[in-house]
């Protein structure tokens, strides 16, 4: 998805009064304030509609409209992922201290890696997302420091931290942008959990290709991450919303 698309969604969204600038990361402001003061809603309208049929994946407007309208089918279960669980305790054999997770939505699995004694810090593109997050971690009382903010910018500074989780997110995200800021931040010796969707197909026999598994297995390895360990599946089944995907999992270190 360009820069232009994304831009489009957020502008039309803040049109309809579904959202407010400040809901968007502080990168895309300006140029969403162009585009609303600029075109017509019908203009910008037709641009976020050829968007939304071309693309399978959220941007930062169609995030936070999952989370403010209602709160979405996959933030309703509070038990931490098995990727989650089996991540501490990798984390915890190798001495680790801190964990960032990128995306963590209702924030089930920055609680967990709370309560298993690290220090976590988390983000998550979408405002209402965050605000959920904050509810449930304050219900769980443990303390992980949350904030809005995109994995393609990461506000952190370099080497900051001994690993990094991100599931089911970063398809959503300019892989380019956002492995290389996730590289960044990683400590030396650290480790990361990757697990996004490579394409997606749906009912109808349209395809979206994400990122060839090839392409990412080269893109990782050009960024310098130390493939530990990586698998790829297909699903089989369309599920409910009438998609399915190819996995790309991926275990990786930083030396």
């Amino acid at each position: 998805m360009t820069a232009k698309s994304a831009i489009a969604q957020m502008a039309f969204s803040i049109k309809m009064g579904e959202n407010h600038i400040y809901d968007f990361p502080e990168k895309y402001r300006a140029a969403v304030e162009r585009m609303v003061r600029v075109l017509p809603t019908e203009e910008i309208k037709e641009l976020s509609e050829k968007v939304t049929k071309a693309q399978g994946t959220l941007n930062p407007a169609q995030w936070e409209k999952e989370y403010s309208s209602k709160t979405p089918h996959w933030a309703t279960d509070m038990k931490p992922s098995q990727f989650a669980k089996e991540f501490a305790d990798d984390v915890k054999e190798r001495g680790l201290g801190s964990i960032l997770e990128i995306g963590c939505g209702n924030g089930r699995d920055s609680i967990h890696f709370a309560k298993s004694g690290f220090i976590v810090q988390a983000i998550d593109v979408s405002k209402s997302a965050v605000k959920l997050a904050q509810r449930n971690i304050k219900k769980a009382k443990v303390d992980v420091s949350i904030r809005v903010a995109s994995a393609e910018d990461l506000p952190f500074p370099d080497y900051n931290f001994d690993a990094v989780f991100s599931l089911s997110v970063l398809h959503s995200t300019n892989l380019q942008k956002s492995l290389r800021e996730i590289f960044r931040v990683m400590a030396g010796r650290g480790i990361a959990f990757i697990y996004i969707y490579g394409d997606t197909q749906f009912e109808n026999g349209t395809k979206e290709i994400i990122i060839t598994l090839d392409n990412f297995v080269a893109l990782l390895k050009e960024i310098g991450f130390i493939i530990s360990d990586f698998y790829s599946e297909q699903e089989k089944e369309f599920d409910e919303y009438g998609e399915k995907h190819q996995l790309l999992i991926t275990y990786m270190e930083k030396m």
